[in-house]
């Protein structure tokens, strides 16, 4: 392994973004004495507080776009994770001979290739939930762990940080982190499930399948892989992985006596357990029921969670522990003040059908299950609507909004659909059609946001669009649309 600075080739860098990854990237590049250019195609009043603070460390920054001129002089290109493969500054750059970095490349590189206090974790849905359950558990057992990468800080961020402050880090990382990587590499490696997502990104499918598996792409002997052995896709995955590289692989959610080391989901439901079963020895992780959040989607994040934390030596108390605390992730089947004995529940997140699959299911836990009044619609990057029909049992509504909403319409055909012309239209509506309800009770209606799209049609992200739907909850809590 060579110095931070050997590890990073060039003189010169150019950073493509300044969000949170490009403006971690050139803060590092800096901090490694590059001479450092950052660009963003926005123009400058969308970007001034984050320039500004660039080009007080001596960062040259350019907006309004990155055309391929800009890599004349240029050594290196790191590029933040939502700037697509197909913008013509990349193939520029591979024309040039030109490397391009994508931050997490940069950042592993920069903290001198710390493979083994790495964890990181990738799949189509569930990363974020099991970086802050795994996190978790293993600063309650006693080691200092901090989450980053796609969920918190950018990878690069952490170089500088005293030695002596070293975390554990469990690196979130998504199918555009890992797309370009070439040395990156984590001792632990966690694929859950891969399902079709990204493809208004990815080429292809196999494209996007690709760049989950680059995340095994460097394992040596004793590296760990964990992985989901429910899904076949994550199980083929690691399994060629683990005999190319020679990796442990740990799986997760199968079933039982596939692998002679494996952690199994026992029982039915919020009663089961999750075990480790090595040979003929049985170990409980945990007890599923400790898990304070509803659906089968959130025990398959407990069992991987707790599957990587078997490994570093936890026990049982801290993943429970973990477990009663970890109340959700923003915009995640969020659960937000009711109104007029309505729920409402924020799940921006769910940009796939998958995703809102999960949604309902955990919604059908209840005894009795809820009628839902869901709110669909966006960009529909991959799948169809059509994928959602098995799901909608407990639906008595959709309102479909965005650019897929007559998508939608002509899909569904179980359930009515309504096209709004606005989050706001569709939440109102939502709200008129589950009347009065049993006032806080399990049993209310819900008026769910949980898209199966993308949010780029109408907002900046998935969270501008949870927060509009905050908002109109808010305002019928205050009488202000019944």
């Amino acid at each position: 392994m060579g110095s931070s600075s050997s590890c990073v080739p060039g003189r010169t860098a150019l950073v493509l973004g300044l969000g949170a990854s490009g403006t971690a990237a050139a803060r590092c590049l800096a901090a490694l004495g590059r001479e450092v250019t950052a660009a963003d195609a926005r123009p400058e009043r969308e970007v001034a507080e984050a320039a500004a603070a660039l080009r007080e460390i001596g960062v040259s920054v350019r907006t309004g776009g990155h055309p391929p001129a800009i890599l004349e002089g240029q050594d290196l290109v790191v590029a933040s994770p939502g700037i697509p493969p197909s913008v013509p500054i990349f193939a520029a750059a591979r024309s040039a001979g030109v490397p391009v970095f994508p931050e997490l490349e940069l950042g592993y590189r920069a903290l001198g290739e710390p493979a083994g206090r790495l964890a990181a974790v990738t799949g189509t849905k569930g990363k974020s939930s099991v970086v802050t359950l795994l996190a978790d558990i293993l600063r309650r057992s006693g080691r200092p762990a901090a989450g980053c990468g796609n969920l918190g800080a950018p990878l690069s961020s952490f170089f500088g940080a005293a030695p002596a402050a070293e975390p554990l880090l469990v690196v979130e990382a998504s199918s555009f982190m890992l797309a370009g990587t070439s040395r990156f590499r984590a001792g632990t490696s966690v694929l859950l499930a891969v399902t079709e997502d990204h493809l208004d990104w990815h080429p292809g499918l196999d494209h996007y399948r690709a760049s989950k598996a680059r995340l095994f792409e460097n394992l040596r002997p004793g590296d760990r892989i964990v992985a989901d052995g429910g899904d076949p896709v994550a199980a083929e995955l690691a399994l060629a992985a683990a005999a190319r590289t020679g990796a442990d692989y740990l799986p997760f959610g199968g079933r039982p006596g596939e692998r002679e080391d494996e952690v199994l989901l026992t029982g039915d439901g919020p009663a089961g357990r999750i075990e480790r079963r090595t040979g003929g020895e049985r170990t409980i992780l945990a007890d599923a029921s400790r898990l304070r959040l509803p659906g089968a989607h959130q025990r398959r994040n407990l069992a991987a969670a707790a599957a990587a934390a078997s490994l570093f030596g936890v026990e049982r108390p801290a993943i429970e522990a973990a477990a009663a605390a970890f109340a959700g992730m923003p915009h995640a089947l969020e659960e937000l003040p009711p109104a007029a004995g309505v729920r409402f529940v924020n799940d921006s997140r769910a940009t796939n059908p998958a995703a809102t699959r999960a949604a309902l299911a955990a919604l059908a836990e209840a005894d009795p299950p809820p009628e839902v009044h869901l709110i669909l619609g966006g960009i529909l990057k991959a799948g169809r609507f059509a994928d959602l029909e098995s799901a909608l049992a407990g639906v008595r509504g959709i309102q479909a909004i965005g650019r897929s909403r007559e998508r939608a319409a002509a899909e569904i055909t179980s359930v009515p659909v309504s096209l709004r012309d606005s989050l706001d239209d569709a939440v109102a509506a939502a709200f008129a059609a589950a009347g009065t309800g049993a006032a806080d009770g399990p049993a209310a209606p819900v008026v769910l946001l949980s898209p199966a799209c993308s949010s780029f049609d109408q907002f900046e992200s998935y969270r501008a669009r949870g927060e509009r739907f905050r908002e109109a909850a808010a305002r019928l809590r205050e009488g202000g649309l019944r």
